[in-house]
């Protein structure tokens, strides 16, 4: 089995890779102590990244308990990397082998096991699709969150039906109307999963003030 030693991981999130420039101070990252690597094809990358997958049982056994960390603050039981020669993550499985989480590395880390790969054997890992990620890839992780945070803002303002919260906001974003309550929402919450932009983000900042002055 092919290690890489002494790397920094970030354990984020299942669905979405969340890149080195995108990590957060308060992020639980991950000094570890050894890990595997497994080099694969551009085609299995692919998949990886845009599906959920559930891998076969006998490889999580050749994986279990080969990860071994620093500080311990993280029991990766089933976790190692791989790169497709372009570049390179990190995966972590629960017992059924199913994903749980990802990471990306830091710039120069994966610029090494990308060198590292080129020695490897490729290997075709046995794996079953699930089902595709539902991720915007066009946004940020910031955006991300904005947008999931005003989607369930307005999904809070329509069951208290705060009429005059959201004309103010809608009128924010868009020009005054005559269309109905139910229009306005309707047409706001779409434009904000399907076109999130700038004028997005300043009201975010608006409903964040507005709970902050309270």
């Amino acid at each position: 089995m092919n290690y890489i030693y002494d790397i920094l991981l970030n354990f984020t999130d299942s669905d979405r890779l969340i890149e080195f420039y995108e990590w957060c101070e308060d992020d639980c990252f991950e000094h570890i102590k050894r890990i595997p690597l497994y080099r694969i094809s551009s085609k299995q990358m692919q998949e990886i990244c845009e599906n959920k997958i559930i891998i076969e049982k006998d490889f999580l056994n050749e994986i279990k308990g080969q990860t071994i960390s620093y500080k311990n603050k993280k029991d990766i039981k089933y976790g190692f990397l791989i790169s497709d020669l372009n570049k390179a993550l990190a995966l972590e499985f629960n017992s059924k082998g199913v994903i749980i989480s990802k990471s990306g590395l830091l710039l120069d880390e994966e610029e090494d096991i990308i060198e590292d790969s080129f020695n490897l054997e490729e290997r075709s890992l046995k794996y079953k699709i699930i089902e595709p990620y539902k991720i915007d890839y066009y946004l940020t992780r910031d955006e991300n969150f904005k947008r999931n945070y005003l989607l369930k803002e307005f999904d809070y303002i329509d069951k208290c039906s705060d009429y005059d919260k959201l004309t103010y906001l809608y009128e924010e974003v868009f020009s005054k109307d005559n269309l109905s309550y139910k229009e306005k929402l309707s047409r706001l919450t779409n434009d904000i999963k399907n076109n999130y932009n700038n004028k997005h983000n300043e009201l975010y900042e608006i409903v964040r003030l507005t709970y902050i002055q309270k």
